[in-house]
C-alpha cells in the first residue's frame, strides 16, 4: 500500500510537470508561429506597396479572421501612437512590432494611450511598446517646427487641418488671445501673421515647451507667454491697457473650456465708456455626444455666458468616438455680456 501510494503520488508529479511543459510548448508555438507567418509576410509582400498598405496586409495575417485591423495611426514625430481597443490588447506589442518595422526609419517609437486623459494638464498615461522610450521628440506642422514631450505635454496631429483652418481666418491687424495653447501649434503659426499673441497654457511644462519653440522659430517680441489657470489669464490680459485691441481668442480644450466662458461676463466693465472697443470674436472648442450636437454646445455656451440670445457659427470638426463629435463655436463676444456680470437668471 506503501509503494502504491508513493506510485500515486510520483504519477501526479510527473502529470503536473507534463501539463506545464505543454503550455510552455503550446505557447511557443504560438509564438514561432506568429513570428514565421510574419516572416514570410514581410517577404512575399510587394516592395511597391506603401507602408500603411504593407502594415495592414500583414496584421490582417497575424490577427484573429474576425478582428479589427489597425488602418492608421498617430505619428507625432518619430513616436507612433495607437489607441488600441480592447480586443487588440493581446497582440499589442506583434502589432506595435510590425507598425515600427514597417516604418523606420521615419517611426522609432510605438505608444498606446494606457489612460484617458484625466488630469488638468491633459496628458496621457503612455505605454511603450516598441523601439526606444524617448518620448521627447519634434513635429513638423505648416512649415515650423514644434518640440514637445508627449509624457508631459498635450499634443494631437489630427487637429493640424483644423489649426490652419483657424489661422487661415486671421489677418496681419488681429490680437490673438490663445488661453489653452499647449507648446503653441495656433499661438505661434498665428504670430506669424497676426499683429500680437498672447499665449497661456496651465502646464509648466507645456509652456517651457512654448518659450522654447518660440526661439526655434525665429519668433520676435509680438508673443508674450503666460503660465496660468485659464480663467485667471482671461481676467489678467483683458485688464490691462490693449485689451481693447484683442479681436481673436481661441479656447481649445474641448473638455472643459465652456466652463470658463463667464471669466468674459462684465470684462469691459470698468473700462471708460468714451473708449472705443472692439468685441472679440471668440472660437471655442466642445464636445457633445447629444443627438443635436450643434444645438446642445450651443445652449452650453449661452447658459455660461448668461446671454438669451446671439448669433454663433457653429461646424463640426471631427467625430471623436461613436456618437461623440468635437466641434468648433465662433462667435462676437456679446456687448451685454462685456458689460455686466449679470446672468440670464439675474435678469
Amino acid at each position: 500500500d506503501e509503494v502504491c501510494a508513493h506510485v500515486s503520488s510520483l504519477w501526479g508529479l510527473v502529470h503536473s510537470v507534463l501539463f506545464v511543459i505543454f503550455i510552455l510548448v503550446l505557447r511557443l508555438c504560438v509564438v514561432i508561429t506568429v513570428s514565421l507567418s510574419y516572416w514570410a509576410w514581410d517577404h512575399i509582400v510587394p516592395l511597391k506597396e506603401v507602408p500603411d498598405q504593407v502594415t495592414a496586409r500583414i496584421l490582417s495575417a497575424l490577427l484573429p479572421e474576425d478582428m479589427i485591423i489597425l488602418s492608421a495611426f498617430e505619428s507625432v514625430g518619430h513616436v507612433a501612437h495607437l489607441n488600441l481597443k480592447d480586443e487588440h490588447l493581446a497582440f499589442k506589442r506583434a502589432i506595435a512590432k510590425v507598425i515600427l518595422d514597417k516604418n523606420k526609419p521615419k517611426i522609432q517609437t510605438v505608444v498606446n494611450k494606457s489612460e484617458a486623459i484625466s488630469n488638468h494638464y491633459r496628458t496621457m498615461k503612455l505605454e511603450v511598446l516598441a523601439g526606444n522610450h524617448s518620448l521627447a521628440t519634434t513635429v513638423i506642422e505648416n512649415g515650423l517646427r514644434f518640440q514637445l514631450d508627449l509624457s508631459t505635454v498635450y499634443w494631437n496631429s489630427r487637429l493640424a487641418t483644423e489649426r490652419q483652418r483657424l489661422i487661415n481666418s486671421f489677418t496681419s491687424n488681429d490680437v490673438l488671445c490663445d488661453v489653452f495653447s499647449g507648446v503653441g501649434p495656433i499661438a505661434i503659426s498665428a504670430a506669424k501673421k497676426v499683429r500680437r499673441v498672447y499665449a497661456n497654457d496651465l502646464n509648466p511644462n507645456a509652456v517651457d515647451y512654448l518659450e522654447r519653440n518660440c526661439v526655434l522659430n525665429k519668433l520676435g517680441r509680438n508673443i508674450k507667454v503666460y503660465n496660468m489657470d485659464g480663467r485667471i489669464f482671461i481676467e489678467t490680459v483683458f485688464s490691462n491697457n490693449n485689451a481693447h485691441s484683442i479681436t481673436q481668442v481661441v479656447m481649445n480644450l474641448p473638455n472643459d473650456a465652456v466652463e470658463f466662458l463667464d471669466a468674459f461676463r462684465g470684462i469691459f466693465e470698468n473700462k471708460p465708456s468714451d473708449r472705443k472697443l472692439t468685441f472679440p470674436t471668440i472660437h471655442i472648442y466642445g464636445f457633445s455626444k447629444a443627438e443635436d450636437p450643434e444645438f446642445d454646445f450651443h445652449e452650453r455656451i449661452r447658459v455660461a455666458l448668461g446671454e438669451a440670445a446671439f448669433s454663433v457659427e457653429m461646424r463640426r470638426v471631427r467625430r471623436v468616438a461613436p456618437g461623440k463629435w468635437m466641434l468648433c463655436a465662433s462667435f462676437v463676444l456679446p456687448e451685454k455680456v462685456a458689460f455686466s456680470k449679470d446672468s440670464i437668471s439675474d435678469m
